[in-house]
């Protein structure tokens, strides 16, 4: 999938991440619906764990997800342990979204599930607008000459 980010985003270069054939989806071009990024991308430390999700929503509830992603994009990086979150929209299916997600370790995604923004947007009321849900973590290493593994959790 390729995904490119909106006109909001601070950035106009075009970024590149895989798509599993396994959510169903084709590849496609995808618009950051999250506005810039949190920054930190290019100070991210040696160890840290990375989290892709793909959200594909109910039939027309592609822009109430969208709204509530945004909400959830705010409260999550103000957490503690949060190195960047970003969600991105497929404009050949409105209705399906990848986030990208960091955290200094896996502690801090049981946090971010556990914080209340998060148990109130996400469990409370995004996934329940839900057809499918996909999350899958790594474990990130980058060594001192830039060169980074990537171990599924």
């Amino acid at each position: 999938m390729s995904v490119t980010p909106s006109p909001s985003a601070s950035s106009s270069a075009s970024t590149h991440a895989s798509h599993s054939a396994s959510s169903g989806a084709s590849p496609s071009s995808a618009t950051s619906a999250s506005g810039t990024s949190s920054g930190t991308a290019d100070r991210l430390p040696s160890r840290y764990l990375q989290v892709m999700a793909y959200y594909h929503a109910q039939p027309g509830m592609g822009d109430r997800v969208s709204e509530l992603l945004g909400e959830l994009t705010t409260a999550t990086r103000q957490e503690p342990k949060n190195l960047g979150y970003e969600f991105y929209r497929s404009p050949q299916d409105p209705d399906r979204f990848v986030i990208l997600e960091r955290y200094t370790d896996a502690s801090g995604l049981d946090d971010h599930r556990a914080s209340a923004h998060f148990q109130r947007l996400g469990f409370g009321t995004i996934i329940p607008m839900l057809v499918s849900r996909r999350v899958e973590s790594f474990d990130v290493i980058t060594s001192a000459d830039g060169a980074a593994t990537a171990t599924p959790r």
